[in-house]
């Protein structure tokens, strides 16, 4: 076989004798070029091999020490029921060759003098493979169409010669019944010359059609259908059929669970997202028996937050789940969906004698589990439990963001609990030490007076930006429209700016909490004029998606961008490292982003992006 050959064949020659063997390779693969020929004199050794690596055909001799070629192919058939398998022996009978055909080989051919035996061999090993190989292809085809939600058949000569079970299902029949039958039985009457005198011939014109017909079940019942129709190269008819209905519902469904979405985007608690998942499985899923568990730490077992009025007819108040308990611990504990169609069967169930046969579990990552049950087995189909899945996903996600603004509350609380100490209790102290310097001044003259001054002005200065950076972190934003350039006038006056001068290159309005916002600015302005000097220009001008606030001052190293905002970092002695620490807090509270970077004139430049601009068209 040549290394480029397409679609080798990879042939397996079992033969006692070696010469003949290597003999009958070589003229083999002087016939097609594919076949790449392994020998093997013995059938022991050839099914070591098969063991190893597979091949495409099988070629063997029937008088063979220790196995004999019929007890071989009997050997090759138990693992390989489908391999091509052809029986090459000097020994003719025609009871060999029934032995052979009863065992399952492929074919069969007599040792011949001459050249010519070995093109017939060629032909047929290709033969035998190429047929093998379309049945394997034609198998994986058919297992995919068993696996499509879609109902799907072929039809010759107007009768079923496949159906999936999915295509059965929906018109009520085993699939067994409909083999064999004309397409008419599935169609009211009224409706079936309208298929076979407008509908088919416009597939035997264009080789497809698309639309909506009626359906007819076998209990009688009818249903809109949405009906493909395509025609195959060997005239056979390809039907693929969904109940429009059932799409038409998964639609609204998806269509209502949006707004479930939004209303669990806007729950403030866990027991408020448990409740909304509830009524929506409930009124949107129609799945009455339903409810909802958490996580309780304390407890170390699942709580029940929210069920409905049904689950608690079946069950009453539903129980706390422990460790280890029932179906539902399990599932949550793997944090892997479940659906088992008869719980009844399943001696890990919570409860022995519970109503429930049905039920599909929902974890909700580390939170808890949706469990969702009905009195009948069988009773949720394939768009349930997706649509299940989709609430879960929503309800998770909402209970993680949930437990993080949680936590940032405590964080909040904490943060707000010490700004008040800062301004309260630590301020009380310190201004007795300043009332404190200034009698002892009055009353004598030490050189030690200007060095505690300075240390109280300091101490002061730090409770100050301290107290700021801390409301900074726990800051609750009300947010409204706001002029930057006017703000950013109403900044500069609020800060001791000397000969420095404001440009701005503004007429955005920005959503934002003005009282933080000008905070934010008045640190920047401050910020430039500390390093810029008296002399310095502040400029405060648009980008896309925000603003910034740049200078001609000294600039910030490469280094040190990514550290200016840390808290503590200065480059001045008298610096109390907070100014920039408060403004990325002051960001981080209205969901912004800053970044420190060079202004044109080679100083420090802000921009401060994912700012709410939209309102600015407007004005």
């Amino acid at each position: 076989m040549t290394p480029s050959s397409p679609n080798p064949i990879r042939i397996l020659h079992v033969d006692d004798e070696p010469d003949f063997a290597e003999m009958a390779a070589d003229f083999l693969e002087g016939e097609n070029e594919r076949f790449d020929i392994e020998t093997a004199t013995t059938a022991a050794d050839a099914l070591a091999t098969l063991d190893e690596r597979s091949v495409d055909c099988i070629v063997s001799d029937y008088e063979m020490p220790g196995m004999h070629g019929i007890e071989f192919l009997e050997r090759v058939r138990a693992d390989h029921p489908d391999l091509p398998f052809i029986l090459y022996t000097g020994k003719g009978s025609e009871e060999v060759a029934s032995d052979a055909i009863s065992a399952g080989v492929t074919d069969y051919l007599q040792k011949e003098t001459g050249t010519d035996q070995y093109t017939i061999l060629a032909n047929r090993i290709a033969n035998a493979v190429e047929r093998a190989r379309a049945e394997q292809s034609q198998q994986r085809h058919l297992s995919a169409i068993e696996t499509a939600q879609e109902g799907i058949s072929i039809l010759d000569g107007g009768e079923f010669v496949y159906v999936n079970e999915a295509y059965a299902d929906l018109y009520g029949y085993d699939r067994e019944e409909l083999l064999g039958e004309h397409w008419g039985l599935l169609y009211p009457d009224d409706d079936i010359e309208t298929l076979r005198e407008d509908i088919l011939p416009r597939v035997e014109a264009n080789g497809h059609w698309q639309g909506e017909t009626i359906g007819l079940r076998a209990d009688g019942t009818t249903f809109v259908e949405n009906h493909r129709l395509a025609t195959t190269e060997h005239g056979e008819l390809v039907c693929t059929v969904l109940d429009a209905q059932s799409q038409y519902r998964q639609k609204q469904a998806i269509r209502e669970l949006h707004n479930t979405a939004r209303a669990l985007i806007e729950a403030s608690t866990a027991e408020e997202v448990a409740n909304i998942a509830v009524d929506a499985v409930r009124d949107i899923l129609d799945i009455p028996g339903n409810g909802l568990h958490l996580y309780d730490e304390a407890a170390n077992g699942l709580d029940p937050v929210a069920w409905t009025d049904r689950t608690e007819t079946l069950v009453g108040t539903p129980p706390t789940i422990g460790p280890g308990e029932g179906l539902a611990w399990k599932a949550y504990e793997r944090g892997d969906p479940h659906v088992y169609d008869d719980v009844s069967t399943n001696s890990d169930r919570f409860s022995e004698d519970t109503p429930v046969r049905s039920q599909i579990l929902l974890p909700l990552d580390d939170h808890g589990v949706h469990l969702l049950g009905a009195t009948e087995p069988d009773a949720f189909d394939e768009l349930d439990v997706s649509l299940a899945k989709t609430v879960a996903t929503h309800t998770t996600a909402a209970l993680d963001r949930v437990a993080r603004e949680e936590e940032l509350a405590r964080q909040n609380e904490r943060l707000s609990t010490f700004a008040s100490i800062v301004s309260h209790d630590l301020r009380n102290p310190l201004n007795v030490a300043i009332t404190r310097l200034e009698l002892a001044r009055e009353e004598c003259d030490c050189r030690y007076h200007e060095d505690i001054d300075r240390a109280l002005d300091r101490t002061a200065s730090l409770l100050d930006d301290l107290h700021a950076y801390a409301e900074a972190g726990s800051a609750t934003l009300d947010p409204e429209l706001v002029d930057l350039a006017g703000l950013c006038e109403t900044s500069w006056r609020h800060v001791d700016t000397g000969e420095a001068t404001l440009v701005t290159e503004t007429d955005q309005r920005v959503r934002a909490d003005p009282s933080r916002l000008q905070e934010l600015l008045g640190n920047l302005v401050r910020n430039a004029v500390t390093h810029g000097g008296d002399g310095v220009t502040v400029t405060v001008g648009d980008l896309p998606t925000g603003f910034y606030v740049a200078d001609d001052g000294p600039g910030i190293p490469d280094d040190d961008r990514e550290t200016v905002f840390e808290r503590g970092y200065s480059t001045t002695e008298d610096g109390t490292g907070f100014g920039l620490a408060i403004v990325a807090e002051l960001v981080t509270a209205h969901d912004w982003e800053i970044r420190a970077t060079e202004s044109d004139a080679g100083g420090a430049r802000f921009e401060i992006t994912g700012v709410d601009t939209s309102a600015a068209s407007d004005c």
